[in-house]
């Protein structure tokens, strides 16, 4: 009789329009002989639902390899019933799908079972069950052909089938829901069911076989009767999307599952704007009603894609036959930068930010620090990108509790746990008296570090720069006003000290006076300070650059009439310097320059290629296993916009169009800050304006 199962189950393919629950179809794994151990799942479904003792029940088991291809895999029974045996059986490699024949004995005892069927490859080991119900001996069995368990769909002729085992009957049924459909005779027992003429909708069957009074049921098989063609949902990208990443799936959702074997490559048309093929593959989702295209290479930025489902139209089916009756065309755009959010303010209403930092911690994830007013005190605030959205660290930060107090000037760094700690200048309310406060995340909370004390009462700090050395040594550069002049000092705090350590003073040269403007860097053990100073020999403000205690280097300033620097340090722990130059008041001659140590010397300042005018505030930022990233904002089209380049072929090369949050015009974008994540990508925070107020706008690379 299982042979006749079989030779059934042949017969009815490609006679019917129906479909049953196919799932979906799967790349092929990656082959690894060396791995006897390999991960992998499989299916068990029995040929039969009722079995008389003494018989067999066939049970047809696939395997799928999780990552790379084992081998062989030996299946048994776990604690079987009394009664109940299968002969272990192995699968060799190579092989995924196989039949497996479960025995029971004469003397099984009738009732509902279930049996455990275990896989195992090496060390792994996979478990799944099998139902059976064993009847009575002299009782008759019931069993469907097809429909196979699950629901079948039908928009036309369903082939129905079934075998009675145990004797003959004297009445046989089939029973739509509770109705008889028709009373089949012969054996093999075969009924087409015409179902165009039923209403479109859900179907109990199940059939009814009578001998001598008794009556033996079959268990139910659910029929989908539908005729209604599917149609597109939803889709993603959607329509002129313009943040698109380059590694973004296209998904189109349908109204109802589809049938995976009409799921085809060629069903999607994915090309570039200028119309050229882009490579891809189809997949469908386990529940049949998400298509995802994903292209097999990066898209290209900028660029725009074409997705055009016609193609689908009609070929693309439901699990009943039901062709899409229409799809859509669509294209979008992949922007060359991506933001992060939108508008970041902490404080509602018409309130400005200013002096944006932008760090990343060691997940890579963007941390913000800036200064707020929220209308009766300034504060500083600290926020986080989650992957989604920007979360706030913390109350807002004030070394004093009274109204009306004024913090700026964040500087911001990462410790050696990835958390942030956080520096800014306030004033007192004493005059110009200003105080510098440093705090430290925690993971939960901001801790107080110690205000660094000035040598004199008389004394103000202000201006901090934090950078953190490799050993979590906390180093805290700041402007010094003495009364009498100016000067940039250090304070050092480690973990285990429970004060700042004794300040230091940068190296002091006869020719060069009132140093402002620290800026600093680390690399290795090494501390690098950029600032502003007034060079007796050139009667101008220029640059100097210290290692640490250290004279400046190479004895020369850097620039002509130089202010806003900034620093960092290349992988051979060299520091770099880029700042702006203005000859003319008001500043609309602007020019970024840049140079760098060559070990004995400075390489000779070179200003940085672009058509703006008024370019300031530069922010550096140098990688290590790619190109380094300067920005800086300027005037193009009379508009200031953000300017990126990169150091590409021994100069600074543009990136694309200049970054603008907001389309309308008179929106200056001013003081951005650059930071690179571990793969060298560059992420850029800045402040723009419009007639009401400024907020802080992210970007990233869309790589």
């Amino acid at each position: 009789m299982p042979n006749l199962k079989h030779l059934l189950l042949l017969s009815c393919l490609g006679l019917s329009p129906a479909c049953i629950d196919v799932p979906p179809l799967e790349d092929p794994p990656k082959e690894d002989p060396a791995d006897p151990d390999a991960d992998f799942t499989f299916t068990a479904t029995p040929a039969q639902e009722q079995v008389l003792p003494g018989g067999t029940l066939d049970c047809d088991v696939r395997l799928a390899w999780a990552d790379t291809t084992g081998g062989a895999v030996t299946w048994s029974l776990v604690s079987p019933p009394a009664g109940i045996e299968l002969q272990p059986f192995t699968l060799p490699k190579g092989e995924t799908r196989a039949t497996l024949s479960i025995r029971l004995g004469a003397g099984t005892e009738p009732g509902a079972y279930t049996l455990t069927l275990q896989g195992k490859s090496g060390t792994v080991t996979k478990q799944a069950t099998v139902s059976v119900t064993v009847g009575k001996a002299g009782d008759l069995v019931v069993n469907w052909v097809v429909p196979t368990p699950g629901k079948a769909y039908t928009r036309g002729p369903l082939l129905l089938q079934f075998t009675v085992e145990g004797g003959a009957a004297e009445q046989v049924e089939i029973l739509k829901d509770t109705t008889v459909l028709v009373k089949p005779t012969g054996s093999p027992y075969s009924f087409t069911w015409d179902t165009t003429s039923e209403a479109e909708g859900t179907y109990q069957l199940s059939i009814r076989a009578t001998r001598g009074g008794a009556v033996f049921t079959s268990a139910p098989r659910t029929v989908i009767v539908d005729r209604t063609a599917p149609t597109v949902a939803s889709f993603l990208p959607a329509k002129d999307a313009v943040t698109v990443g380059v590694r973004d799936s296209i998904q189109v959702t349908f109204s109802e599952p589809m049938n995976p074997l009409s799921v085809t490559e060629a069903a999607v048309g994915l090309k570039t704007g200028a119309g050229d093929a882009i490579a891809k593959s189809v997949a469908l989702s386990a529940d049949g009603q998400t298509l995802t295209v994903t292209p097999l290479s990066d898209l290209t930025a900028p660029s725009t894609v074409q997705v055009d489902l016609t193609a689908a139209a009609g070929a693309l089916t439901d699990l009943a036959g039901n062709g899409v009756a229409s799809a859509p065309a669509w294209s979008f755009s992949v922007p060359t930068w991506l933001p992060m959010g939108g508008a970041v303010s902490a404080v509602g209403g018409a309130t400005s930010t200013e002096s944006v930092v932008l760090k990343l911690d060691h997940d890579d994830r963007p941390i913000l620090a800036w200064a707020e007013s929220d209308g009766s005190s300034k504060n500083i605030y600290v926020s986080r990108w989650n992957g989604e959205s920007w979360f706030m660290l913390g109350a807002p930060l004030s070394g004093f509790s009274a109204i009306g107090t004024n913090a700026a000037t964040p500087t911001l760094a990462i410790d050696t746990a990835g958390e942030p700690v956080v520096a800014w200048g306030e004033t007192t309310g004493n005059g110009d008296e200003r105080t510098v406060f440093v705090r430290r995340w925690t993971g939960t909370t901001w801790e107080s570090l110690p205000s660094p004390t000035p040598p004199s009462s008389l004394d103000t700090l202000f201006n901090p720069s934090l950078t953190i050395t490799s050993d979590n040594t906390i180093n805290l550069f700041t402007s010094l006003y003495d009364t009498a002049g100016y000067s940039i000092i250090c304070y050092q705090h480690s973990n285990q000290a429970a004060s700042w350590q004794q300040p230091w003073e940068l190296h002091d040269d006869p020719y060069l006076f009132n140093p402002g403007a620290p800026v600093s860097t680390t690399s290795g053990g090494n501390i690098f300070v950029a600032a502003t100073v007034f060079d007796d020999h050139t009667s101008k403000r220029n640059i100097a650059v210290y290692k640490g205690k250290e004279p400046y280097l190479g004895g020369t300033t850097l620039g002509n009439s130089s202010t806003t620097p900034s620093i960092g340090a290349d992988s051979n722990g060299r520091p770099w310097v880029a700042w702006s130059e203005f000859d003319s008041a008001p500043q609309s001659d602007g020019q970024i320059f840049w140079a760098r140590w060559e070990g004995s010397s400075w390489t000779a300042p070179v200003a940085v290629n672009t058509r703006a005018t008024g370019n300031s505030t530069p922010s550096l930022a140098l990688a290590k296993g790619g190109p380094h990233v300067l920005t800086w904002s300027g005037i193009i089209d009379s508009e200031r916009s953000i300017l990126v380049s990169q150091w590409s072929a021994n100069s600074w090369q543009t990136m694309n169009a200049p970054l603008n949050a907001l389309s309308a015009a008179g929106t200056p974008a001013t003081a951005p800050s650059v930071a690179l994540n571990s793969t060298a990508q560059p992420f850029v925070a800045w402040t723009e304006a419009d007639a009401s107020a400024a907020s802080i706008y992210v970007v990233r690379i869309n790589r």
